[in-house]
């Protein structure tokens, strides 16, 4: 490896945001929001563990719902203020109508378009072509060497085969960023990983106490 490790973020949104919020709902009423701004200085920091680095970029991988007003709002947050901070690109898919949900029995197969309990009408969206665009780029970005270090921010499990093949095929390392309680697979198919949990105190730092 050169002199300074080149390495570049991926980031699931969703697989992030859901587990953030998951995390600190345990701690707090109401989640601390993401530092994104200072979360590449930080991941680069801990994941190289002393050894100089350049940081090449943060890729942001994300999905919303067109007809959302909130998605709408998110959609705007991504092209507007995040792609504005240092190294950020981002990457967003519309997600698709989930098909028709209804009764399973043989006999039956009654279309259910209202929840039982509420009866509201019952809407539902499905992600496409995030987990392509994450698996496309962390291994076209490894074949044309533009990382040395990639740091994959996600749990899921089906990034595992890429990073397998990438480590194999190339000297590139796959570090998955994450949380202790989820992404053992992937985890285990890393170069190695680091934990949120114990760098949370920077992510977030506690405010300071009175006396």
């Amino acid at each position: 490896m050169p002199d300074k490790v080149r390495v570049r973020i991926f980031i699931d949104f969703w697989n992030l945001q859901i587990n953030w919020n998951d995390y600190h709902h345990n701690l707090t009423a109401t989640p601390p929001k993401i530092p994104w701004k200072e979360l590449p200085a930080i991941l680069t920091s801990e994941a190289c563990k002393g050894q100089p680095f350049k940081f090449s970029g943060c890729h942001v991988y994300a999905s919303i719902d067109p007809s959302s007003p909130k998605d709408k709002g998110l959609n705007k947050w991504l092209h507007h203020t995040l792609v504005s901070y240092t190294g950020y690109s981002i990457d967003v898919k519309e997600r698709k109508q989930r098909k028709p949900i209804r009764c399973q029995e043989e006999n039956c197969k009654t279309l259910v378009e209202r929840c039982p309990a509420c009866n509201e009408p019952l809407r539902g969206t499905v992600e496409k072509g995030v987990d392509a665009a994450i698996i496309t780029d962390l291994l076209s970005m490894a074949f044309d060497d533009n990382y040395d270090i990639g740091i994959l921010i996600s749990g899921d499990a089906d990034y595992a085969p890429a990073v397998e093949y990438i480590q194999k095929k190339t000297d590139k390392q796959i570090i998955q960023a994450f949380f202790k309680a989820h992404g053992d697979v992937l985890r285990n198919k890393c170069w190695d990983h680091i934990f949120f949990d114990d760098f949370m105190a920077k992510l977030v730092p506690l405010p300071p106490t009175t006396q």
